[in-house]
């Protein structure tokens, strides 16, 4: 019984180092890139502050076409440009790739519409002051839409907690690998399935809740003046 636990444990604590290890990666390649298309798309696009229609059109598009592919087909269409680039078609790289692609487009949409809701005032202001797009991003919209970018980046990373477990599929390993791969289709695994599916739903609660935390105290900032 000593060997089964411990042996359980030792998959449990490898895929939630695996699960972690994929989100924190992708997280940090969707983060930034995301925030700058949905920047270019809240403030390029048609009767926006800016207008390069072509620009906003073109990545509005490509991020529409991403958020509608399944995201298991998203995965097999990512493998040919992974053994392109990289040379592995599976683990790791196409698991990282699939993510980051997915992620960007969920992140740039929460960005896109967080500022799209802002008072049209903001940027009157920002025009008023002179602020160039770096500022004006930096100390106008940052600054009042703080709380709902926070918002939206938790939900992203709920949303790429997700994804991440089916990248076993093309050998991402993870939770998602020790809940249906060892544990729904092996004859002694429920118990791992079940500890995998607690995991998951910790973790996305324990997002969850940093993700209010740190909304509800810039928000809380923002109304006293700070």
């Amino acid at each position: 019984m000593a060997i089964i636990t411990f042996s359980l444990q030792s998959d449990l604590t490898q895929a939630t180092i695996e699960t972690l290890y994929l989100l924190l990666i992708s997280f940090l390649i969707s983060l930034p890139l995301g925030t700058i298309v949905g920047f270019i798309l809240a403030l390029y696009g048609k009767n926006r502050p800016y207008q390069n229609k072509w620009i906003a059109s073109f990545l509005s598009i490509s991020v529409s076409i991403i958020r509608s592919i399944p995201f298991i087909l998203l995965m097999i269409l990512i493998i040919p440009v992974s053994y392109t680039l990289f040379g592995t078609s599976i683990g790791f790289i196409p698991s990282i790739l699939s993510l980051s692609l997915i992620g960007i487009a969920t992140v740039a949409r929460l960005v896109e519409q967080s500022i799209i809701d802002l008072n049209p005032y903001i940027f009157d202001l920002a025009y008023a002051y002179g602020a160039s797009k770096f500022q004006l991003f930096k100390y106008f919209i940052f600054k009042e839409a703080k709380s709902s970018l926070i918002l939206g980046y938790t939900s992203s990373l709920i949303s790429l907690l997700a994804y991440s477990t089916v990248v076993y599929i093309i050998g991402g390993g993870g939770l998602g690998f020790t809940a249906i791969q060892m544990g729904y289709y092996s004859p002694v695994g429920e118990e791992l399935m079940w500890f995998s599916i607690i995991i998951i739903i910790l973790l996305v609660q324990f997002i969850q809740l940093l993700g209010s935390i740190l909304a509800n105290h810039y928000n809380k900032k923002k109304k006293k003046g700070l």
